[in-house]
C-alpha cells in the first residue's frame, strides 16, 4: 500500500481567465453559457473571477460546451 499524500493545487485565477477567454471565443455571453451548463450567470462570474471552482461534473460539461480539453482550461498560457 502506498502511503503518500498527493497534493494538487488548482490556480483558480488561471482557470477563470481561461474560461472567460474560451467563452468569449465561442461567442457566448455569461447568461448563454450558464444556461447551457445549468448554473446561474452569477456562478459563471464567480468561476471567471476566481472566487469559486466548479465541481468535476460541471467542469467536464464546461470543457465539452467550450470544445476544449479540461487541461487547456487549467493550463497557464
Amino acid at each position: 500500500m502506498i502511503d503518500e499524500k498527493i497534493e494538487i493545487t488548482l490556480n483558480v485565477e488561471v482557470m477563470g481567465a481561461n474560461l472567460k477567454k474560451f467563452r468569449k471565443a465561442k461567442g457566448l455571453s455569461r447568461e448563454e453559457f450558464a444556461d447551457r451548463i445549468g448554473v446561474s450567470s452569477r456562478i459563471i462570474a464567480d468561476y471567471e473571477d476566481g472566487f469559486k471552482k466548479p465541481s468535476l461534473p460541471t467542469f467536464y460539461k464546461i470543457s465539452v460546451i467550450l470544445g476544449v480539453s479540461m487541461d487547456s482550461i487549467l493550463r497557464k498560457a
